[in-house]
């Protein structure tokens, strides 16, 4: 009996087995009518939600009643940019001139003084505190928002003196005392000009005077003050021509010790002090000679930061000093490679010379210098000669100092570490010689981009920083946890936090900006005094900065309008401003930041791999950087939203050249969608009949405006009434004033300024003062007001009994919190439907707390909603644009972005210009909620199974997509805001495949990556070693030590000690014991050194990397169900929620296809140069694109030359150091 029980059960569970698998061979399909049902659903509570909350249509037709539209010219648009930029760039040079004129005319003036006294004080922007009696203190300092809010007094100067240059030196006092006289010059200038950022004049003494007067800004982390005016990319461009540049550092077997040291401080310096219009290399000789960097081989490499950096990770994995060294072929390999640059016009194009860093010579080697050198005479000799002796117990200097000397050179002799700096500058006077003799000549340069006193060497420093306050946290993240430290959950947690740290790092989400970007412009300043020697003194250079904020407001964007942009190349195609730079990494700038190109930022949409640049950006860039004036269409790709999404555009694009400059404005529009803007009626025009309603547009405090347009502002920051705390004051304060007079519509520039050129040969220049008090944007303000007009009270209009009732419903239902309106002039109203209180900024728990939605969505045109709203009415003029946050962790609290664009339509043509975007936010479990009961939903006409065919079967998983492939809704509501790829990869791949999404290629050529310490270098480069690096080297051999007694003494003892610290803390409970059982947490449990091993963090050097990702997005038209052989061949089925981007998914879960464990996700990745040892820079060096050199003159030589290098072509000093020298220079040989 019981054996029969038996094979009854044995033959119904085959029976099942039997069912299972013909099911899973023939699945049950999808019910596409169900299918179409729930989708339609959907759509009907979404969309009425939208209408209700929004209020879209009354907006819609208030724009369509009696706005216009106006045609965007490219042509126009870019000629009236690039001529506001002109006009501006005009100013500053003729205010640099005025200081030019002062700097040598007083300089002549005080040539026979003497120097001051002891008594005489200076006004020292940080005092030295060793000495309080040689300063003055700088009083009265108020914070002005023209200098990036820095407290300053526009009544004087203040000086920077680097620390290791001795302030009270007679050639730097007697400096300092003429140059106060240049406060004239700068107080009318900024007088004439009150956008003038700041003056500032730098003495080849080391000295910089800067206007306003300034206290110079602390170093957070204690760090001594690395900034020298002379190493500063304004000043040597400005002191010499572009040059061509052979380093030869000697590494023969007496180059031991400090002398390696030595000559190592001495290649950064070098290194240092070129700019990108440079050309550079360094070989490194024995017996042999060769470059140290191997791929640099035969190459002169621009010097850009990234190129800079490469060659002082060679420099500082240079092999041990051996051997005999072989000058002659050194040299010869240099005259070379400069013949070669020279002949075929490449490199710099001017200056070039070989600077030869050695501890001695054995001749002079006349005879080589007289066949490379010498082959037109001496007078026109085209490589100068600089010699670096190393060493106090040197045998001779005579040779070295004669090679320095016979070919218009300069000798140094260095014996201690401490002069290196200021030593290594002595070369940039002599290279301005020729400048200087042909007096008459003040070439104006001008600056790529960069941070304003930021220095760029400090990268690694404050990223090994960082990365020492990320193991301090896990340490006590251990010591807080102990086991749970190992719970797959908590390590999980912590990947995941890094991974989004370092692309919010990479690229730079958040928007506060803590560097300043600018550029430069700057001129050489001569001592015209006359003399019976000839001397040819380079006094120092001139300049002023141009903020890039200042540019980009010269733009004009919402002239340009939504999705629009205009952007300046450089004369070497790197990019000054453009809304697609990322220049830092988290707050650290990165290695490349200021050497983008515009074939980086601007993408063609094409199969290409990374870096075969398509053939029609490569020709628009030579239109460019040639400067000259035209148009091309090109269809092109581009990534938002934190690189999340993509699409792909035709833009065309118009060029055009900024007169006396190296600049070229370029404006890229999608003139096809984008072509037109709204214009204000003549009502609005004049404001007489609006002007007493003005204030009544702004009553409440629910509004903002775009923080970085410049609707109206006081020429000058001078005090309380000047001062606002937020753009909200400051407009409500011209608002006031604009109602009762109509004469505050000054425009800036003003108009007689657009006539003035500069004329480097003229004396006269312009001085009238700017006579207005404040200056407007008409156009803005205009456009603003009107909106206002047009969105005041949008979420509170009257509506019928009805109605109300309906928005009410709809508001509980969907748990509304908020409705929004964002407008094309820069303003955002919202109203919020639940007391929820702004952040502080300041707020101690502002991390912890949900930000309100106005703290981080007040750039109007410029945020993802907008834009994506706008560009979706392109695919469904009738569609919202849903959204969730990605990857979001604290779901109960996930709010959903719903946002609609309002277009103006034109009634003869039919053309729409944007006008404004509406939108709301509400909570995602209301939609969880609604998606879950519909789908659940059966419907007779649909021959639906409740059992079978819902997504509460577990035959069916359900999805809600949007149209770049981001999960809104599923079934598993962890799942929100994931990549469905990430979650379905099979299926994702399948849709891919179809043509359902597309995929978009996007190579990130901004990218930051890591590399391990301990990792090889195939590059034949170490890292570039900083004080911390230089520290932990000490204490790892001090422990070392220690451990090396413990194993001679007690070792146990220690250990036990060691072990104690992580004991101390009791155990933290955590929810996930309850996970594992009692084996498996035995297993996460690693105590002692091993645990101490787990918890050390990777330590790595951030570098310039190509990342690629592939994005996606929905096809405008989904295709048709394709026929398959079987169900399981395209195991889904979708439907798009009509007038949305989204799509709503049902895959078939009988399908074992649907189950594979195959990522498909959005991550970036980094390239591999595997031809070049995956060396980012190698590959750019060897596949270098095409530059125009500078249109300033070439003065390399001048005939009168030979008379000042039989006397002054070089010396050796004796420098008496001070205590702090020391330590600074202790501190600058760690971090070169």
């Amino acid at each position: 009996m019981k054996s029969a029980k038996v094979l009854v059960a044995l033959f119904l569970y085959g029976c099942y087995m039997v069912r299972e698998c013909l099911q899973h061979d023939n699945p049950e399909p999808v019910k596409t009518a169900l299918l179409q049902t729930w989708a339609e659903k959907l759509y009907f509570e979404l969309w009425n939600c939208g209408e209700y909350i929004t209020n879209r249509k009354s907006l819609q037709s208030k724009y369509n009643k009696e706005a216009k539209l106006e045609g965007r010219n490219g042509h126009i648009l870019v000629a009236n940019i690039s001529s506001v930029i002109k006009s501006m760039m005009d100013k500053k040079q003729q205010s640099l001139k005025r200081i030019l004129e002062s700097v040598e005319q007083v300089a002549v003036s005080a040539h026979n003084d003497a120097p001051p006294g002891d008594e005489y004080k200076v006004r020292n922007a940080k005092p030295n505190k060793a000495t309080p009696h040689t300063n003055i203190l700088l009083n009265d300092l108020k914070e002005n928002s023209h200098f990036y809010h820095t407290p300053v007094n526009a009544t004087y100067s203040s000086v920077h003196i680097p620390t290791y240059v001795y302030d009270r030196a007679s050639d730097v006092i007697k400096a300092l005392k003429w140059s106060e006289n240049l406060d004239v010059a700068f107080r009318k200038n900024y007088e004439i000009d009150p956008r003038l950022s700041w003056q500032y004049f730098g003495s080849t003494t080391g000295f910089m005077r800067q206007f306003p007067a300034m206290e110079w800004p602390d170093k957070p982390d204690n760090t001594e003050d690395l900034y020298d005016c002379r190493m500063r990319p304004w000043y040597v461009e400005a002191a010499a021509s572009p040059k061509d540049i052979l380093i030869l550092v000697d590494n023969s077997g007496s180059m031991m010790g400090q002398s390696k040291i030595i000559a190592r401080h001495v290649i950064n310096t070098l290194l240092d002090t070129l700019s990108v219009n440079d050309y550079v290399n360094v070989l490194v000789f024995s017996n042999v000679t060769n470059e140290v960097v191997p791929c640099f081989k035969n190459l002169l490499v621009q010097a850009t930061l990234a190129n800079i950096r490469e060659l002082k990770l060679g420099v500082e994995n240079i092999a041990d000093p051996n051997n005999i060294s072989d000058f002659s072929i050194a040299l010869t390999m240099a005259f070379e490679t400069l013949e070669m640059y020279r002949e075929r016009n490449m490199g710099a194009m001017c200056n070039q010379a070989i600077m030869l860093v050695t501890d001695g010579v054995p001749e002079n080697f006349y005879e080589l210098f007289k066949s490379h050198n010498w082959k037109n005479g001496t007078m026109g000799m085209p490589v100068r000669v600089f010699t670096y002796l190393i060493g106090r117990e040197v045998p001779e200097i005579r040779d070295m100092k004669w090679m320095a000397c016979a070919n218009h050179g300069y000798f140094v002799h260095l014996s201690t570490v401490e002069e290196v700096r200021e030593q290594v500058v002595h070369y940039l006077p002599v290279m301005a010689r020729p400048l200087v003799l042909h007096q008459s000549h003040h070439p104006v340069i001008w600056t790529p981009l960069y941070a304003d006193v930021t220095d760029p060497k400090m990268t690694d420093y404050l990223w090994e920083k960082e990365e020492c306050q990320q193991q301090y946290h896990d340490t006590i993240s251990y010591k807080e946890t102990k086991d749970q430290f190992f719970y797959p959950k908590n390590k999980a947690k912590r990947d995941r936090d890094r991974k989004k740290k370092e692309l919010n790092q990479n690229l730079n989400v958040n928007r506060q900006k803590k560097h300043n970007l600018i550029t430069s412009l700057a001129m050489p300043a001569f001592d015209k005094k006359t003399e019976m020697t000839k001397v040819a003194h380079l006094l120092g250079v001139v300049g002023t900065d141009v903020p890039e904020a200042d540019l980009r407001e010269a733009m004009s964007p919402h002239i340009l309008g939504v999705n629009n942009y205009a952007f300046i190349v450089t004369n070497n195609g790197f990019i000054v401003t453009h809304p697609d730079l990322r220049p830092v990494f988290g707050d650290i700038l990165k290695p490349n930041y200021n050497s983008i190109d515009v074939t980086e930022v601007e993408l063609v949409d094409s199969d290409n791999i990374a870096r075969v640049f398509d053939r029609s950006i490569l020709t628009l860039r030579d239109y460019i950087i040639n400067q000259t004036t035209g148009d091309r269409e090109i269809t092109v790709k581009y990534h938002y939203d934190d690189m999340r999404r993509a699409t792909t555009a035709e833009r065309h694009y118009y060029y055009s050249i900024v007169e006396g400059t190296p600049f070229t404005v370029v404006v890229a529009l999608q003139e096809k969608h984008f072509g037109y803007r709204v214009k204000i009626p003549d009502r609005f025009q004049n404001l007489n009949t609006t002007r007493s309603s003005l204030l009544d547009y702004f009553k409440d405090d629910e509004w903002r405006i775009h923080p970085d347009w410049l609707y109206c502002r006081y020429a000058y920051d001078d005090g309380d009434d000047t001062s606002f705390k937020t753009p909200e004051d400051e407009l409500r304060h011209f608002l006031k004033r604009i109602a009762k007079t109509d004469n505050t519509w000054n425009k800036w520039p003003p108009p007689r300024f657009y006539s003035e050129s500069y004329d480097s040969k003229g004396s006269t220049l312009p001085e009238e003062k700017f006579d207005g008090k404040c200056y407007c944007d008409k156009d803005l303000m205009l456009s603003l007001i009107y909106d206002a007009n047009m969105t005041k009270g949008i979420f509170t209009e009257a509506k019928n009994d009805t109605e109300k009732k309906k928005k009410t419903e709809f508001e509980k239902r969907f748990g509304v919190t908020l409705a929004f309106v964002a407008t094309h002039s820069g303003l955002t109203r919202w109203m919020d439907y639940e007391d929820k209180p702004k952040t502080p900024l300041n707020s101690d728990d502002h991390e912890n707390q949900q930000p309100h939605f106005i703290d981080e969505n007040v750039y109007s045109i410029e945020e993802v909603w907008y834009r994506r709203a706008v560009e979706y009415n392109m695919v469904n003029d009738e569609s919202y644009v849903y959204s969730v946050p990605f990857e979001n962790e604290n779901i109960k609290s996930t709010l959903v972005t719903a946002s609609q664009a309002v277009f103006v339509t034109s009634k003869e043509n039919k053309k729409k210009g944007a006008a404004a975007v509406v939108g709301y936010q509400f909570r995602h479990s209301a939609l969880q909620e609604l998606f879950l009961n519909i789908t659940k939903q059966c419907y007779s006409e649909t021959g639906c199974t409740p059992a079978k065919d819902t997504c509460q079967s577990i035959e069916r998983d359900c999805y809600i997509l949007d149209n770049n492939g981001y999960i809104i809704a599923s079934e598993n509501v962890m799942d929100t805001g994931l990549f469905f790829g990430n979650v379905r990869g099979p299926i994702m791949k399948m849709m891919v495949k179809e043509k359902i999404y597309n995929n978009i290629t996007i190579f990130d050529y901004q990218g930051v990556c890591f590399k391990r310490e301990n990792e090889d270098d195939s590059n034949s480069s170490s890292f570039l070693y900083t004080p911390i690096h230089h520290l932990k080297q000490l204490i790892g051999w001090l422990i070392g030590r220690v451990l090396w007694l413990a194993a001679h003494s007690n070792f146990q003892w220690m250990m036990s000690q060691a072990q104690a610290i992580f004991e101390d803390v009791p155990d933290y409970q955590e929810d996930e014991e309850s996970v594992y059982s009692a084996d498996t947490l035995a297993n996460f449990k690693i105590e002692g050194e091993k645990a101490l091993k787990y918890v050390r963090i990777n330590r790595t050097r951030p570098k310039s990397c190509d990342r690629v990702v592939n994005l996606y997005t929905l096809t405008s038209k989904i295709p048709e169900k394709v026929e398959h052989k079987s169900m399981c061949a395209r195991p889904y089925e979708l439907r798009k929620i009509m007038n949305t981007n989204l799509i709503l998914l049902v895959v078939n879960g009988r399908c074992p296809e649907t189950t594979k464990a195959e990522n498909f996700d959005t991550e970036p990745k980094e390239v591999d140069y595997e031809e070049f040892n995956n060396s980012l820079n190698c590959h750019k060096a060897f596949y270098s694109l095409p530059r125009r050199r500078p249109k300033t003159a070439c003065i390399r030589t001048h005939p009168d030359e030979h008379e000042i290098y039989d006397k002054m072509c070089g010396k050796g000093t004796i420098t008496t150091v001070t205590p702090i020298t020391l330590s600074i220079v202790f501190f600058l040989c760690l971090i070169l």
